[in-house]
């Protein structure tokens, strides 16, 4: 494709991002997990059951390679895929009418049952997408598209999930919780919104080595070739226990939300959109820094933050968690913008041009298989645990909060895997921990790459002593100190957060 058809297909992308984001805000996430716990009833278990379900279903992304491989047709592939993985919806949509009366109480296993088969077809589309993707755009610009992408598909998914919590509260107010068409209209605009992605997505080109050359063979060496190549099996080994690690946990902070600290979803919702500012403000620095510095030290950098986040969910206690929820969701949304387009784009960049769906669906499988483990593992654990509560000071520790110090004592052991990758020309963490102190930094600006990575072998060592002095200094805080700080933190937040609820909840 020529420089203009190039700069159309992407275009393209991006609205087609845009509005499937829209759909995943609306037909998924913490709305899913609404209906599914406020009107079918389901455990924290089940909720970690649904949660697991995308990633199970990364292991048809095997399958989803060899079509690619013989046949060349990523383009095909993708459409059709998502075309019926989105459509499988439309029976979610039907799942409080007549027509499922006789399941009543079964009807979250239904939901089970179509959101793992709309999942293997989305795993399907999802390979060959990023097959196709990583064709479609230049090297030298990944970082910064896809940064920008992933910017405008967060900002669109913050409108809509803001609105649409706002909905819901209105809706419950007037009707009940218990009332299930208020979560039908969101998923019906959710899928529609779907399915015009879709449409956007038909209209973007093949790329020239989209499709096969006719008569061409399928190479089954290539199936094994992934697994001779020792870094990117070691870039596998990192992710899937990170994923592990972060999934043991991560559909449980909405329920801990909902059902321990009892917040509506007009808070919920708000404090999402807190964490979707911090994405996009996030994403426009990351972008740059991916392309200069590479990926591995922004994933070491943000994967030591991430690490800090249950801690702070622990802080949260019903009618005084404004402030800790709040901090969790800036820096989740902050960093965890940084390692998943780190992560994207490493993964691009390990993988060869010749036989790339197969590593791709290779890394999605594995990944994917124990990203799917981990919720399934955290709603065992949480099952195990129910009634179990012991204090800590002034504070209470539930199974859920358990399950949180779990996810973080595991990242701690698996942030060091990702340092035996070997990414070329990547920078230290040190330069990038430099570079965005210059770039968060309003009177600097962007300053030049090329001083930091002159000066960061040198200071390398003094700035990791820092940063023990001063885990060791917080770790020594007092009980009665961390109180007097969330004390000042509730006054100083609370009142300018009341006037944004009131102000979301006006009729």
């Amino acid at each position: 494709m020529d420089i203009d058809q190039t700069n159309r297909a992407l275009r393209l992308s991006v609205i087609d991002g845009a509005l499937s984001a829209v759909m995943g805000s609306l037909a998924g996430g913490i709305f899913l997990m609404g209906f599914a716990l406020k009107i079918l009833n389901a455990s924290a278990q089940q909720v970690g059951i649904l949660a697991s379900l995308p990633f199970f279903a990364n292991l048809a992304q095997i399958f989803g390679s060899i079509i690619i491989e013989k046949t060349g047709r990523k383009k095909v592939l993708c459409f059709f895929s998502l075309l019926v993985s989105r459509t499988l919806w439309i029976l979610v949509i039907l799942l409080p009418f007549a027509i499922f009366a006789p399941l009543t109480d079964s009807r979250i296993w239904v939901l089970v049952g179509v959101i793992a088969a709309s999942s293997v077809f989305a795993s399907l589309s999802g390979v060959s997408w990023l097959a196709w993707m990583s064709d479609l755009v230049p090297e030298n610009i990944r970082g910064s598209y896809f940064g920008r992408r992933n910017m405008i598909a967060s900002a669109c998914g913050m409108v809509v999930v803001l609105l649409g919590g706002k909905f819901i509260t209105m809706w419950e107010g007037r009707f009940s919780a218990q009332n299930a068409f208020g979560f039908i209209l969101l998923f019906i605009a959710g899928l529609a919104s779907g399915l015009a992605a879709v449409w956007f997505l038909w209209r973007i080109p093949e790329t020239e080595s989209t499709v096969r050359q006719e008569g061409k063979s399928l190479n089954f060496s290539l199936f094994f070739q992934p697994l001779k190549d020792r870094n990117f099996l070691t870039l596998i080994l990192f992710v899937s226990a990170w994923m592990f690690a972060i999934q043991i946990a991560a559909p449980f902070y909405g329920v801990f939300m909902i059902e321990h600290l009892k917040i509506d979803f007009s808070n919920i919702t708000i404090f999402g959109t807190f964490a979707t500012l911090a994405t996009l403000f996030m994403m426009k620095i990351w972008g740059p820094i991916s392309d200069k510095m590479g990926n591995k030290p922004i994933i070491i950098v943000s994967g030591w933050i991430l690490i800090l986040v249950p801690f702070i969910w622990i802080l949260a206690l019903p009618g005084k968690y404004y402030l800790p929820v709040l901090t969790a969701h800036l820096l989740s949304g902050a960093f965890m913008a940084g390692v998943s387009l780190s992560q994207f784009n490493i993964l691009i960049k390990l993988s060869p041009k010749e036989g790339r769906s197969v590593y791709l669906a290779l890394f999605a499988a594995i990944t994917g298989f124990v990203g799917a483990v981990a919720p399934i593992v955290g709603g065992s654990i949480s099952k195990m645990t129910e009634g179990i509560n012991f204090n800590f000071y002034s504070y209470n520790i539930s199974n859920l909060q358990l399950i949180f110090l779990l996810s973080s004592a595991l990242q701690i052991l698996t942030i060091f895997f990702i340092l035996k990758v070997k990414e070329p020309a990547a920078a230290t963490p040190v330069a990038v921990i430099m570079q965005l102190k210059n770039d968060l930094n309003p009177q600097a600006g962007i300053g030049g790459t090329a001083d930091f990575l002159m000066v960061e072998l040198k200071k390398g060592e003094g700035v990791l002593r820092k940063l023990d002095r001063v885990t060791d200094e917080l770790a020594g805080r007092s009980e009665q100190q961390i109180g007097k700080v969330l004390d000042k933190g509730e006054k100083i937040v609370k009142k300018p957060w009341d006037k944004i609820k009131d102000f979301f909840r006006e009729d």
